[in-house]
C-alpha cells in the first residue's frame, strides 16, 4: 500500500472535507470582533436609557397598551435592523459607497451620539415638538420609539459597518442573532418602563447613558481612526 506523505493531512475521502471546515472558520466573525460589535450595538440602542423616553410617552396609557407597545417596537426594531444588515450591501453599491467611506461616516455619526449621550442630550433622539406628536399619536410603537429612539441613524451605521466587514453567511446569521436578542431585551425592559424608571430616577438613568457615551466614543474613534487610514494611507505611516 502507498503511504502518505503527509501523515497529518489523510488522503482520500476525509481529505476534501478539510478545506471546508477551514473556509467555515474563516467566515464566522471572531470573538473580539463579535463582542465589541454586541457591545456598540448595545451602547447604541441603550435600552436601559431609553426606558425614561419609553415610560415619558406612555404615562398614560394601560399597562396592556405599554407591553403591546413595547413588544411591538421590540418586532419594528428587529425587522429594520435585519432589513439593513441583509439589504445595506445592496444600498451601498447602487450609491457607490466604499467600505471604508462607511467606516468613516459612522464612526463620525456614532461619536456625535455618544457625545450627545455623554453629555445627556437627546437631541439625536427627537425634538420637543417630535415628542408632543408621538404623544398624541394612537401608536407609537414604530415611530418615534423603533424609529428614530432606538433604531436610529448611529444604530443603523452600527450595524451596516459590521455587516459589511463580514458579508459571509455564517457572519450575517452571527448579526442577526445579536439583533434579535437586543430587540427582545430592549421589548422586555419596556415592558417594565415605569417600575424600572422609578426605581432607577432621573439620576440613574443618566449616569447609565453617559457611561454609555463613553464606550460609544471610544468605538466610535476606532471606526473613524480604520477608516481615514484606509481612506488616507499617509495617517497610516
Amino acid at each position: 500500500t502507498r503511504k502518505n506523505p503527509h501523515p497529518r493531512h489523510p488522503t482520500g475521502r476525509n481529505q476534501r472535507y478539510a478545506p471546508r471546515l477551514h473556509e467555515e472558520v474563516v467566515f464566522v466573525i471572531a470573538e473580539a470582533a463579535l463582542t465589541s460589535f454586541i457591545a456598540a450595538l448595545f451602547a447604541m440602542m441603550n435600552p436601559i436609557g431609553n426606558v425614561g423616553v419609553f415610560a415619558c410617552m406612555t404615562a398614560s396609557r394601560s399597562d396592556d397598551e405599554v407591553r403591546r407597545t413595547a413588544w411591538s417596537s421590540a418586532v419594528a426594531i428587529a425587522v429594520t435592523l435585519l432589513i439593513v444588515t441583509w439589504s445595506g450591501s445592496a444600498v451601498m453599491a447602487f450609491f457607490g459607497i466604499t467600505i471604508d467611506s462607511l467606516r468613516a461616516a459612522g464612526g463620525v455619526i456614532v461619536l456625535v451620539i455618544g457625545l450627545h449621550m455623554l453629555f445627556n442630550m437627546s437631541e439625536h433622539k427627537q425634538s420637543e415638538t417630535e415628542l408632543e406628536d408621538a404623544q398624541g399619536r394612537g401608536s407609537i410603537a414604530v415611530v418615534p420609539i423603533a424609529i428614530p429612539v432606538v433604531a436610529g441613524p448611529g444604530t443603523m451605521a452600527t450595524v451596516l459597518v459590521t455587516a459589511q466587514q463580514h458579508e459571509a453567511l455564517l457572519g450575517r446569521a452571527e448579526i442577526s442573532i445579536v439583533v434579535i436578542a437586543l430587540s427582545a431585551l430592549t421589548g422586555l425592559l419596556f415592558s417594565f418602563a415605569k417600575p424600572i424608571s422609578g426605581w432607577l430616577g432621573e439620576s440613574g438613568m443618566g449616569v447609565i447613558t453617559r457611561v454609555m457615551g463613553v464606550v460609544l466614543s471610544a468605538i466610535a474613534m476606532g471606526m473613524l481612526a480604520d477608516g481615514l487610514k484606509a481612506l488616507l494611507p499617509g495617517l497610516a505611516s
